[in-house]
């Protein structure tokens, strides 16, 4: 009896483990790895998707596979389990349009990477052969790295064995009471071996090459289907693709930091977006491109079962303004510029547990250290009530939409007398409420 409790009971954990597995379906999906105005992202059309969203005139990578698709409840998406089944397909992708005339596509090999510049936008995307340099570039940087790491190690330990060598010398003639000067001169002239820095051309390196149909097309609205090598056309592999552009993008919104919560940044998109603060903490800003999109558009292709709304447009930030400066004023007509500085972040000592931004000091106690941020500082001095800001770009040229209004909101001088008077609709209340209740008793 006692057995088949426990079988029972094993059977009945086992029943409730499987119930929460999802149920995968074996389904033909096009992988689409689109660009969405600052990077790439990828995300899938399977069988239930009616059309696939991309922006317009960029290069986009889609292919033809077929994988596990599964719902996955706890997050409410669909997902798919390429470990298990991912197989592509060969093939051509054909292109019908009401502007262009149909075409046939061919898979083609490509990558992409983001170069290291002053900022962090500078996607390249590199297609065929020179898909293959660049990733032959980006390997002989890794081995080169590698090799002198290899390099390192023996050099490291050379010079470790020869520290351990005059330290013996050193110890033995000074126990005999000999002079020491000469080796400890040469111990003072030994240095540790430069590790080698890792490359530092990318920000994000090339991925291995591999192959896609590349889609960069004018706005409008397109067909797709996948055609085999035998010119039968994939069944369920017909597709509305809606290419979409920015409606506008001459917005500049501001990231704005705490100067004592700086893990919680808040962003202000429109100039009408006024910032209150109590003047307790200073801000930090940095002033960022942005663009406009439909958002149904633009979530969509971020994530093609993604819902949004087709009638309203939303902000997308891109990427910090290069080499701007920051005119401010106040309220008593007084203006200066600031500029961007690069700041470190440091954690308080004590049983504070905070953190504190402090000017980045390279020479000092951040060195071999890179900045936490580089941002513009703006000091909220007491008495303050409005601070203007407006940005200009690195040629000295106002950027539109980039005016903002910084509002001290300082503390009420007569708390009880605000507080007496909040309590009053109160009174009144109980007041009205009494008479009636006496008004009406029998």
């Amino acid at each position: 009896m006692k057995k088949v409790l426990i079988l029972l009971l094993f059977l009945i954990v086992l029943a409730a483990i499987y119930a929460d597995v999802p149920v995968r379906k074996e389904q033909f999906i096009y992988s689409v790895m689109a660009f969405n105005g600052k990077d790439y992202a990828g995300t899938f059309a399977g069988e239930d998707s009616d059309a696939i969203y991309l922006i317009a005139n960029v290069d986009n990578f889609i292919s033809a596979r077929k994988t596990f698709v599964y719902f996955w409840p706890i997050t409410a998406d669909w997902k798919t389990d390429t470990s298990a089944l991912n197989q592509a397909f060969e093939g051509t992708l054909e292109l019908k349009g009401k502007n262009i005339e149909p075409q046939t596509i061919s898979a083609m090999k490509y990558t992409y990477f983001n170069v290291r510049g002053e900022y962090e936008l500078n996607w390249k995307v590199a297609k065929g052969e020179e898909a293959d340099k660049a990733w032959e570039h980006y390997q002989s940087l890794v081995d080169a790295y590698w090799k002198a790491s290899s390099e390192h190690r023996q050099s490291q330990m050379v010079f470790e064995m020869m520290m351990n060598e005059l330290t013996k010398q050193i110890t033995r003639l000074r126990e005999g009471g000999k002079d020491i000067s000469e080796l400890l001169e040469k111990l003072k002239g030994l240095k540790s071996p430069e590790p080698p820095q890792p490359p530092k051309d990318y920000i994000m390196p090339p991925g291995p090459v591999q192959k896609a149909f590349i889609l960069n097309l004018p706005v409008g609205e397109y067909r797709i289907r996948f055609i085999y090598e035998d010119g039968s056309v994939m069944e369920g592999s017909d597709r509305k693709v809606v290419v979409f552009e920015k409606r506008r993008s001459e917005g500049i919104g501001f990231e704005v930091i705490p100067g004592d919560k700086w893990t919680r940044p808040v962003e202000s998109k429109t100039p009408s977006s006024v910032l209150y603060v109590d003047g307790t903490t200073d801000l930090y800003l940095r002033p960022f491109f942005q663009i406009e999109f439909n958002d149904l558009f633009y979530e969509k292709m971020r994530k093609n079962d993604s819902k949004g709304n087709p009638n309203l447009m939303k902000w997308v930030r891109i990427q910090q303004v290069p080499k701007a400066r920051i005119e401010i004023s106040d309220s008593s007509g007084k203006s200066g510029w600031i500029m961007e500085e690069p700041f470190y972040v440091e954690q308080i000592k004590g049983s504070a547990l905070g953190y504190k931004i402090v000017p980045y000091d390279p020479e000092g106690v951040h060195k071999d250290r890179d900045p936490s941020l580089k941002a513009f500082y703006i000091p909220i001095q007491e008495g303050a009530s409005v601070i203007r800001l407006r940005v200009q770009d690195k040629n000295g040229l106002d950027l539109s939409g980039s005016s903002r209004q910084i509002r001290v909101v300082s503390e009420p001088r007569f708390k009880i007398l605000l507080l007496l008077l909040s309590l009053l609709p109160l009174v009144v209340l109980a007041v009205v409420w009494t008479r009636r209740s006496r008004k009406y008793t029998p």
